[in-house]
């Protein structure tokens, strides 16, 4: 039950509840921080999550009352979750560009506007229903806010709307997600680790919607919504243990990284010349006679099969004698194919599309992206000038 005006209550769940709360804080302030987009979409998520918890946490103590101005502020960000989680997952991978994504926050910006004169209602009003929903007590109020009373029955299908938004947005998250996984030849930059807390947290997410129906269902005027609070600060949990694994795994590689050249020098120096100049040779066969990168599955590993030799003697190969590391020297040969097939009157009727299957790149904005870079122009530009 809902405590009465000025009396207020801190039970033992309520506590975890503000934990989650300082904790979910916490994670969207060192998400928001960085400068990546991943990690400024995950800072975003955390922080809509943490309104909700924060509200709930409100209602719960009584302390609405003391800012009682606050009453429903986290409504609308319900809508906002759902388009982040996807955008997020879509970010896994570092290649894909979001193109329109705020197309994604229509329902979100269209219930905010819809939310606005409740957000400047007076507080006699939000005093008023506030008590109402939670007592079914009518509390007196100076003004009857007919306007606002009328205006408010579109909340009653809120709930509906946001099931409907999270459900499509969950088939779409793992939809990608299971790609990634089952394609991880295609998608080199994606993080298996990631890729499958994501799967995890959709998961969750699809349980926390049994969990909100079971509430709204079984319990009247919102009085489990501390049931649903607790759910969130779970996530909460595991988001801050996952965000620690990974932080350790980060750290991990940053040593690796450290060791390697140290590493490489000692194999380089045991390697002798003719042998580098031999498995030289061998790369630049299997790239301009087999033309090997025309492959979209083709790796270092792939490579080093073909020459016979470890995959670490093949990239040390690459790194020296071709001044590049493995995908740039993949990429200078896509690209260079590609400039031949955009020139070529035969294959005039090629796509952009077209033209990046055949030189080895199964996304065209990848391929864009490469393009432009080895050549200051984007393929249609170089394809037109």
């Amino acid at each position: 039950m809902i405590p009465e005006p000025g009396n207020t209550t801190l039970t033992f769940t309520s506590f975890i509840i503000l934990l989650g709360v300082v904790q979910g804080t916490l994670l969207s302030i060192t998400g928001l921080l960085h400068h990546d987009r991943k990690s400024k979409l995950k800072g975003f998520l955390f922080l809509g999550i943490t309104c909700i918890v924060t509200e709930i946490f409100l209602n719960r103590t009584g302390y609405m009352y003391h800012v009682i101005y606050l009453v429903d502020f986290s409504e609308p960000v319900q809508f906002a979750i759902p388009p982040l989680v996807y955008l997020i997952v879509l970010s896994l991978n570092p290649e894909h560009q979001l193109k329109r994504w705020g197309l994604h926050f229509i329902p979100f910006i269209f219930y905010f506007l819809y939310f606005l004169p409740f957000y400047l209602a007076s507080p006699d009003y939000k005093e008023a229903s506030y008590y109402y929903i939670h007592h079914l007590v009518n509390f007196k109020s100076a003004a009857e806010h007919n306007f606002l009373r009328s205006w408010g029955e579109l909340r009653n299908f809120q709930l509906f709307g946001c099931f409907f938004q999270t459900t499509i947005y969950l088939v779409l998250s793992f939809q990608w997600l299971f790609n990634y996984k089952n394609r991880k030849a295609v998608y080199t930059g994606v993080n298996t680790a990631e890729v499958n807390w994501w799967i995890f947290f959709n998961v969750t997410l699809g349980l926390l919607i049994i969990v909100v129906l079971t509430v709204k269902v079984s319990f009247a005027r919102d009085l489990g919504d501390h049931i649903i609070a607790s759910f969130l600060t779970f996530i909460i949990y595991l988001a801050t243990f996952a965000e620690l694994l990974r932080l350790g795994r980060t750290e991990k590689r940053h040593l690796v990284s450290a060791e390697e050249p140290y590493t490489l020098r000692a194999v380089s120096t045991v390697i002798k010349d003719d042998k580098k100049e031999e498995i030289r040779k061998t790369l630049v066969m299997l790239m301009e006679e087999k033309r090997l990168y025309r492959d979209s599955l083709v790796s270092l590993s792939r490579i080093a099969k073909h020459t016979g030799e470890p995959s670490y003697i093949v990239s040390m190969v690459i790194n020296e004698k071709f001044q590049a590391s493995f995908f740039e020297w993949i990429a200078k040969y896509r690209v260079e194919e590609a400039k031949l097939l955009l020139l070529d009157p035969s294959k005039k009727m090629f796509t952009i599309e077209q033209v990046a299957e055949e030189v080895g790149y199964n996304s065209k904005s990848a391929f864009n992206k490469v393009f432009k870079k080895y050549t200051g122009k984007t393929p249609s530009e170089y394809r037109n000038a």
